[in-house]
């Protein structure tokens, strides 16, 4: 079972994402806390796979806690909850290494289909407000690699980074293009070296800028 940690400061929305998850075979909710500063703690008492973060708290935010918690060894994937007000919020939460955002307001299955992704390794970019977070991300990147750089791609490569560039998770990469998800891995993993990405929302950004979704 994927175990995980909710963290919000508002217990009606704490208790409304224990009503999603308490239907699903393979999702319980090992823990709670009321705030980023919590996490720490809260870790060390659960075992958590994946944490389910709000980008607005009174004492740590969202992307504070995401930052410190990726210092750590071993640390679980955060998937962002937000309302989104402000994209410059959920932007600093994904440089924080957070593995992506979903709306709080956003279908429970979605919900449910975010969470599952992020515990496989996937990244999650919700397509509702990807471009206007993408764009405040692009813009705290840095170096984007140059269009040459697509040059040392393989072709399976170049259509793995397409698929990235469209949200595609790798489950669902390696049902389209008819390989293993194994496979998808390692294409994955050769994309980002060979171009020098750190994260797969840096590789939406490439593949977004040099048209390849």
């Amino acid at each position: 079972m994927i175990q995980l940690l909710l963290v919000d400061d508002q217990p009606l929305v704490r208790a409304g994402l224990v009503r999603i998850f308490e239907g699903e075979p393979d999702l319980g909710v090992a823990g709670e806390c009321s705030d980023g500063d919590e996490v720490a703690a809260a870790l060390a008492r659960v075992r958590a796979d994946v944490v389910l973060m709000d980008v607005r708290m009174k004492r740590m935010d969202g992307a504070e806690a995401t930052r410190l918690l990726g210092a750590g060894p071993g640390a679980p994937p955060v998937l962002i909850l937000t309302m989104f007000d402000d994209p410059q919020v959920v932007a600093a939460a994904l440089a924080a290494g957070a593995a992506g955002f979903v709306l709080k307001d956003a279908p429970c299955e979605e919900i449910i289909q975010a969470t599952r992704a992020v515990a496989a390794g996937d990244g999650w970019l919700d397509p509702a407000i990807a471009p206007q977070v993408m764009a405040v991300y692009r813009s705290r990147l840095g170096r984007v690699p140059p269009p040459s750089a697509l040059d040392g791609l393989s072709p399976r490569e170049r259509e793995v980074l397409a698929l990235i560039g469209e949200g595609a998770t790798n489950a669902e990469i390696a049902r389209r293009l008819c390989i293993a998800e194994g496979t998808v891995k390692a294409h994955v993993g050769g994309v980002f070296a060979k171009l020098g990405l750190r994260d797969r929302a840096a590789a939406v950004i490439f593949a977004l800028r040099h048209g390849l979704a």
